[in-house]
């Protein structure tokens, strides 16, 4: 089932979305780490307090925000930080307990071991059971998130009610490459433009709905972005992707629906709509039987600060189902 969130003319081509989307995702993975003397100060002399609690996950500590009450519980698996989650988090914790975390190495996370999508499994598992959040949770993955949200499902079953992808198979419709002759208007190849800003540029920083997030989780976000180690941290998620694809792909291969019947909204954006992309919105929707895609108009890679009701709304529904037993 198809869902679109308001209509926009068509505008950009779709060549020059991809090299729009790359640069998003070599500013988020492949930051420039432009250090300053206030960069190299270690991140607890610098440190603004955190907005939850730091969970030790066996010898290091992870930094996990819970808000609300009520279950199922909320549990957000994106690629980035708490606090990039600003217009979509109080919404939800007005319907249930909603928990978004700091991998190792960002935020106010300690570093961990070498990252990797099943070393986030096991943080955002022990995590939630060490700080005595009940399950089975509805996992929202935005971006790279998506995977280590589908390799919970995969390696905890009985954990999992539901999921909300964020714009998933953005990193995949890159790892294919550009739109192909056969697209439509694709004109010749431009070279991407260069980041600009301290930050890497690009990045949720660079997007004109950055400043919908209150001035509270814009100044922790320029904070966190100022420090070269969690520059590092976010550039190692480029190595990352082939292993956590593949490690996606053999539960996939596993089980024709690896999801059964539990609810499964995908929320994608209107800007990359390429074949190879629209197929790999359908891969998505096939790992549950009980699936609907939802496109988020006139929203980029960033929905959750872009259209953050369409994410919510995608949420809310997808609780719906769990709690009520019921088809979306």
């Amino acid at each position: 089932m198809l869902t679109t969130c308001e209509k926009r003319p068509s505008s950009a081509t779709s060549n020059v979305i991809y090299l729009k989307c790359l640069t998003v995702v070599l500013a988020l993975l492949c930051v420039f780490p432009i250090v300053t003397l206030t960069q190299t100060v270690g991140t607890d002399q610098n440190s603004p307090p955190p907005l939850g609690k730091l969970v030790d996950v066996g010898g290091y500590r992870v930094h996990l925000y819970c808000t609300g009450t009520g279950s199922p519980a909320v549990v957000i698996v994106g690629a980035g930080f708490t606090f990039n989650w600003g217009l979509v988090q109080p919404e939800v914790a007005k319907l249930t307990q909603v928990c978004s975390y700091d991998h190792s190495g960002i935020g106010w996370s300690d570093d961990g071991p070498k990252d990797s999508c099943s070393l986030r499994v096991s943080e955002v598992h022990t995590a939630l059971k060490n700080a005595g959040i009940k399950g089975p949770y509805v996992l929202v993955g935005h971006s790279l998130g998506g995977l280590v949200a589908r390799l919970c499902a995969g390696r905890y079953p009985d954990e999992v009610a539901g999921m909300v992808f964020v714009d998933h198979a953005m990193h995949f419709a890159l790892m294919l490459g550009p739109p192909r002759p056969g697209d439509a208007k694709v004109p010749p190849p431009m070279p991407p433009p260069m980041p600009s800003t301290p930050s890497g540029g690009g990045g949720i920083e660079s997007d004109p709905n950055f400043s919908k997030l209150s001035s509270r989780d814009r100044e922790l976000h320029l904070w966190a972005m100022s420090q070269t180690r969690n520059q590092m941290a976010l550039g190692a998620n480029a190595a990352m992707i082939p292993e956590c694809v593949a490690q996606a792909d053999a539960i996939s291969k596993e089980h024709s629906h690896p999801l059964g019947s539990k609810p499964l909204v995908d929320v994608s954006t209107d800007e990359i709509r390429t074949s190879d992309y629209i197929k790999l919105q359908t891969d998505l929707l096939s790992l549950s039987q009980n699936s609907k895609e939802i496109i988020a108009e006139k929203s980029g890679h960033f929905i959750i600060i872009d259209r953050p009701d369409v994410v919510i709304d995608a949420i809310s529904q997808v609780m719906h189902s769990v709690r009520n037993k019921a088809k979306l």
